[in-house]
């Protein structure tokens, strides 16, 4: 038999798949394409061999005497195929060098998410394991390869460097801003008659509005805080909606800026010392040190 006279192994599997599920929309949904995707695959499988294997007048679709011994044929070859594929898969990512990175919510969303696909690019035979939390314990006791910590000088592991340094700023989206009479790089003097929205205010490694006020002379808000979130993703999410403004940290709001889906306002709050700390107990191997060595890289680039 000559190659073109072959059916490919998508059309095998569209039908196999419509046959086990008497389906051809609950074939699609189990192998993530359309129902009429399988439906072309199916038909283009009759077309090959000459002949109609579904029974499409009435539901559940059911195979003719031909498609079902068809079928019957596939299952010893589909499930070794199958089994291959899953073993050589399972095997290879054995074989990869495992890198686990452990950071708070916030800088594993916005600031280690969005460089994943070109870091694994970069290293394509390493497997990296992104383990995010909010608890400082959970940072602190991780035993990952590489840490980002939000402090100053941690003390506590052989490599530390600080990347971004904190600068902090009020961001909010378009429409907030025209809302509340607000321009693009405003610096804001009174918070007052502003909805504010809360991280943690309790939580001292980060700033909040009040602090951020006090540090920079700026009236502070006079209104109790009703509502706060668990995890930074949360806030900027809502500042984005336009449920008001959020403090917006270098490094981390840019890629909204940029999109035009938040705007900066002023003033800013700097701290030299303070900010993303990459640590590691294992800068000296020869995998680790190369991955810091990227994340340095494109701290800088930013």
């Amino acid at each position: 038999m000559k190659e073109a006279e072959l059916p490919s192994f998508n059309t095998l599997v569209a039908f196999e798949a419509t046959i086990r599920n008497s389906s051809m929309t609950l074939a699609a949904e189990e192998l993530g394409i359309t129902q009429p995707l399988v439906s072309q695959r199916v038909r283009a499988l009759e077309d090959l061999l000459g002949g109609v294997l579904i029974n499409r007048s009435k539901k559940p679709l059911s195979p003719t005497p031909a498609g079902q011994k068809f079928y019957n044929d596939l299952q010893g070859p589909m499930s070794s195929i199958l089994r291959a594929t899953e073993n050589v898969k399972s095997n290879l990512k054995e074989t990869k060098t495992k890198i686990s990175i452990s950071a708070y919510f916030g800088f594993s969303f916005h600031w280690i998410m969005p460089r994943l696909q070109r870091l694994q690019q970069a290293f394509p035979d390493y497997l990296f394991e992104i383990l995010p939390t909010n608890s400082l314990n959970d940072l602190v006791t991780s035993h990952a390869d590489i840490l980002f910590h939000f402090s100053t000088h941690v003390g506590r592991y052989q490599f530390e460097e600080l990347i971004i340094p904190e600068v902090a700023f009020p961001v909010c989206s378009p429409e907030f801003a025209k809302k509340f009479g607000l321009k693009k790089g405003q610096s804001l003097t009174d918070l007052r008659n502003l909805p504010l929205l809360h991280k943690d205010v309790d939580d001292l490694r980060w700033l909040n509005w009040q602090r951020w006020s006090q540090v920079l002379g700026i009236t502070p808000s006079d209104s109790p805080v009703s509502f706060r979130y668990n995890n930074y993703p949360l806030v900027v999410e809502a500042a984005i909606n336009g449920h008001g403004l959020c403090l917006g940290w270098e490094g981390l709001t840019n890629p909204f800026i940029a999109e035009g889906k938040l705007i900066e306002l002023g003033p800013r709050l700097k701290a030299a010392n303070r900010g993303y700390q990459i640590c590691s107990n294992y800068r000296s191997t020869y995998a680790i040190g190369n991955v810091i060595k990227w994340f340095i890289n494109e701290a800088k680039q930013q």
